[in-house]
């Protein structure tokens, strides 16, 4: 960034080519005492450049810049009143770190440096695609390398380079390869006519070189801000007509598109108010469904409720019915098997009986035998009977039977056994330990194979 320096010491480090010119500056304007007209005009322009120290303090500090601080301050100067510009480069020093930052900045974050611009956003936009090619080519953001190309080098760079106003690319030249000349924009050209510092006479180049001849110890950059700024005090007519016209037109347009934008509104407002209107109706018209849609359901869950009651009621004198049923046959049930053990009773009562009879018919049957035979007789009997049972009966057989022996006695076993079919099981004890015979006949075989 460009530090403050006095005009005087900027006079002493201007290159040699400045200050050849600015020596020249001199010859000419001491030849030219002949030529009042050319001492006028140079009288003229170093007033033009002490009213802008005057007005602009701050200029004296715009010294000993580098290539790229040149181009962006023609670019700035094209663009925006001298006022504007020292703000702007002020904005640029202190806002910013160095131009990489400028360059990764936004264009609208660039663009808020200079607001009174013709085109800020365009002109931004210029700088840092300017900043990124020069970055993508060389890899820094230095335009040193400029001092040593020729002039021709240089304006092939340029015409390389995206656009920038082209008071950015003649202020390079004239400051930094000492071109002959004092850069001027076009319009700034028709202003310092209409001043009467330039004739219309001659060419541009003609009077960019005529400038610079007046120069005397004025340094160029001063001098094209200083006479920018004059020019804008004088306009062109027509262009000024033409911009009056054109504010006019737009001012003109900017009342139709307000005009219409106030009928848009009230016919948006007026849609507004009818939708709010039709959506109200149909939230009226939902609300009142709702309510018929909840009574419906109500008188349904009421109906739904009274059927479920009457199933409950009916479910529970079905279970009446058929708990009353099954009390009934419970008690028939019961009334059968009282009668069942009533018969079985009486049954076994009329068992018991014949039972009694049969042994009483015994008992008189045995009398008489007693009577018709001897006693000894009689026992000759019970031996022998008493002989042949362990000799026909194997030990194994002789428990079981030794234990039913208890039937000598009816009398006191009939009472007690009241179904004849308990006594079959005794029976089937001997048919189970029958099949052990089996084993030793089998095993008498296998020996005479051997």
């Amino acid at each position: 960034m460009p530090t403050p320096r006095t005009i005087q010491g900027s006079l002493e480090s201007l290159p040699e080519g400045i200050q050849m010119s600015a020596q020249s500056g001199s010859v000419t304007n001491e030849s030219a005492t002949s030529n009042p007209s050319t001492s006028n005009k140079s009288t003229a322009l170093q007033e033009i450049v002490k009213k802008a120290y005057r007005q602009h303090s701050t200029l004296r500090e715009i010294d000993d810049l580098d290539v790229m601080e040149t181009t962006i301050l023609g670019a700035l100067t094209a663009s925006m009143p001298l006022s504007d510009v020292l703000k702007a480069w002020d904005a640029f020093r202190t806002q910013f770190v160095d131009w990489n930052e400028v360059r990764i900045s936004s264009a609208s974050e660039v663009a808020a440096v200079f607001p009174k611009a013709s085109d800020p956003l365009q002109l931004a936009m210029q700088l840092k695609d300017m900043l990124a090619t020069l970055f993508e080519r060389c890899h820094q953001l230095s335009m040193e390398f400029i001092r040593e190309n020729s002039i021709v080098e240089t304006k092939e760079f340029f015409k390389r380079s995206p656009s920038l106003p082209d008071l950015a690319r003649q202020l390079v030249l004239a400051h930094i390869k000492n071109q002959q000349m004092v850069p001027l924009e076009s319009w700034a050209q028709g202003g310092l006519i209409r001043a009467g510092l330039v004739t219309s006479s001659q060419s541009a180049a003609q009077r960019q070189r005529l400038l610079h001849d007046q120069l005397g110890n004025l340094p160029v950059i001063h001098t094209v801000l200083a006479l920018h700024e004059e020019a804008r005090l004088h306009p062109d007519p027509a262009i000024e007509a033409a911009a009056k016209k054109k504010a006019a037109r737009e001012k003109e347009s900017a009342l139709k598109a307000a005009k219409a934008a106030m009928e848009l509104a009230r016919k948006a407002a007026a849609k507004e108010a009818a939708a709010r209107k039709a959506a109200a109706r149909e939230a009226a018209a939902k609300i009142a469904a709702a309510k018929i849609a909840a009574a419906k359901k109500a008188a349904a869950k009421i109906a739904a409720a009274k059927k479920a009651a009457a199933k409950i009621a009916a479910a529970k004198i079905a279970a009446a019915k058929k708990a009353a049923a099954k009390k009934a046959a419970a008690k028939k049930v019961a009334a059968k098997i009282a009668a069942a053990k009533k018969a079985a009773a009486k049954k076994v009562a009329a068992k018991i009986a014949a039972a009694k009879k049969v042994a009483a018919k015994k008992k008189t049957a045995k009398k008489k035998t007693a009577k018709k035979k001897t006693p000894k007789k009689k026992t000759a009997k019970k031996k022998t009977a008493k002989k042949k049972t362990p000799k026909k009966k194997t030990p194994k057989k002789k428990t079981p039977k030794k234990k039913t022996p208890k039937k000598k006695t009816p009398k006191k076993k009939t009472p007690k056994k009241k179904t004849p079919k308990k006594k079959t099981p005794k029976k089937k004890t001997p048919k189970k330990k029958a099949p052990k015979k089996k084993t030793p006949k089998k095993k008498a075989p296998k020996k005479k194979k051997r």
